[in-house]
């Protein structure tokens, strides 16, 4: 018997997907219990809709993050800081530094551990490793002035 899961099921698969088991074990365990439901045709095709749909809008989400690092790549954030003598700083850039200066370009949050650097100690221009979701990353130009 076919049944589309409700719910996790452990050693049978996970929520909203469609599974082939005994008769038995979907009679007597898994309708009752509300972890499944027989699967006709007219679920098969629902699921199969909302799975379309869901490549989609994952498809439009990663054209998305591609055009924003794109944007973000041709751009260079610049961070103000304080320094002394031979362009020491007094401190130094961190990634939280970076990541609101990337929020503030892109308009959301972004969060510093997406941010793959060490510590910046003088002034000049960087190159900084970015990660964002789907397993897309890229590098931004920073450039540290004076204060």
């Amino acid at each position: 018997m076919k049944v589309l899961l409700l719910q996790d099921v452990k050693a049978l698969g996970i929520k909203g997907e469609i599974v082939n088991i005994s008769d038995g074990y979907a009679r007597n365990y898994l309708i009752p219990k509300k972890l499944a439901i027989e699967a006709n045709q007219n679920v098969i095709e629902k699921v199969e809709r909302e799975k379309k749909l869901q490549e989609s809008k994952k498809k439009k989400e990663i054209e998305d993050a591609n055009k924003k690092i794109s944007e973000l790549m041709e751009t260079v954030l610049v961070v103000k800081a304080n320094s002394g003598e031979e362009n020491k700083l007094y401190g130094s850039v961190t990634s939280s530094e970076i990541a609101e200066k990337i929020s503030e370009y892109l308009g959301e949050s972004f969060d510093r551990k997406n941010i793959e650097m060490n510590p910046i100690k003088e002034l000049g221009t960087y190159e900084v490793k970015i990660k964002f979701g789907n397993g897309l990353s890229g590098k931004v130009k920073v450039r540290v002035e004076k204060n």
